[in-house]
């Protein structure tokens, strides 16, 4: 398969890696343009690396980078549970982040599989190790490796995981004969572009990212009025797009173990409570830990407002009138004024004459205001 490597599954799977293969440190020629264009439309965002050329300048990461390794595993498997009732309302919680933080996962097979290349290959072999936050475009990388080929959703979709893999990259300072892409393509269905609540996905392959609401729930700051309804239960992650799509029905691959605190639904009063510790405990230990417990209580206060469960006013009035975090004072007052009812409205008018930082102070009165006709 590769040049002087002709065991590269094999060993990818020795090391706990479903999925392997070689692409060339050389970008196609249309990756440059298509980020000049995703940066001429503001379609990007904070997360990702903003100098084009390191994009796509590998030998800037590794020096005398000659070929890349793309492996991944998948987080595919059927739903962990029912939708659960008791104990009140609950949100939703992507399932890229149910399980152990993959960063760590894909890192330590990734140190694996380097020790075992060190062992197949003859003389010195320097790499570098980089995991979902690399600058380089991971996901055409896996293309051009043969692991799969790109969706209308934006999503790497493979063979046997669908779209639900988790991909890291391995540079080496070895040539290695790189994998052909695969022939199958995505079947353009558009049944992602419907399914999108905010209608994210502009056109096939084009996606909006400040529109996407698994990008919302990681984001920092206020969420935008007119988008907290459209974020409905969602904690962490949306999987909207990729539930809908048909070639992920056969999807298959281990469930993580859940969390006792962040399983598939967790409940969402006890989130407005975590202390630092539990949720080190807990949420920390999974991809979602890296945004932080107020990023987390944000989304849990929006999906209550979005519950319909007057039962969490108290909850929501407390917050509102206690925690030192405008931010969380701001979207408690868009989720009491959303979820209505005279005693919501009067811890509202009660925290009108307490409030002092503007923002919030704002949102009160908009909670408060008249419903339109």
């Amino acid at each position: 398969m590769s040049k002087g490597l002709n065991n590269l599954s094999e060993l990818a799977a020795a090391a706990g890696l479903e999925i392997a293969g070689v692409a060339p440190p050389t970008p196609p020629a249309a990756l440059v343009g298509w980020l000049q264009r995703r940066a001429k439309e503001g379609r990007e965002t904070p997360f990702e690396e903003k100098d084009l050329q390191l994009r796509l300048a590998p030998e800037r990461l590794l020096p005398g980078c000659r070929s890349i390794i793309v492996f991944g595993v998948s987080h595919a498997g059927p739903e962990q549970e029912e939708h659960p009732v008791k104990g009140g309302p609950r949100g939703e919680v992507a399932r890229f982040a149910r399980g152990p933080d993959y960063h760590l996962t894909l890192k330590g097979r990734a140190e694996r599989l380097l020790e075992l290349l060190k062992k197949e290959l003859p003389g010195p072999l320097e790499g570098r190790i980089l995991i979902d936050r690399s600058p380089l475009v991971e996901r055409e990388l896996a293309r051009q490796a043969g692991l799969g080929w790109i969706g209308e959703n934006c999503t790497l979709i493979t063979p046997a995981g669908g779209s639900y893999i988790s991909l890291g990259t391995l540079l080496l300072n070895r040539d290695l004969e790189p994998d052909s892409p695969l022939q199958q393509d995505c079947r353009r269905c558009g049944r992602c572009r419907e399914a999108c609540p905010t209608g994210a996905l502009l056109e096939p392959f084009i996606i909006d990212p400040h529109r996407c609401l698994s990008y919302i729930t990681q984001s920092a700051g206020i969420v935008p009025a007119a988008l907290r309804p459209l974020l409905g239960a969602r904690l962490y992650g949306c999987d909207r797009c990729q539930e809908v799509c048909p070639q992920n029905a056969s999807a298959g691959g281990a469930v993580p173990a859940p969390f006792t605190f962040f399983p598939a639904r967790p409940l969402l009063p006890p989130i407005l409570e975590i202390t630092k510790t539990e949720f080190a405990r807990t949420v920390g230990v999974t991809a979602a830990g890296w945004r932080g417990k107020s990023i987390l209580q944000r989304n849990a206060v929006i999906a209550l407002g979005n519950s319909g469960n007057r039962d969490a006013v108290s909850a929501l009035a407390h917050l509102l009138k206690c925690d030192p975090r405008p931010l969380l004072r701001l979207h408690a007052a868009w989720a009491l004024g959303n979820l209505g009812g005279r005693q919501a409205r009067r811890h509202l008018e009660q925290q009108l004459h307490r409030e002092e930082e503007p923002a919030v102070l704002e949102e009160l009165r908009l909670a408060l205001a008249p419903a339109g006709p």
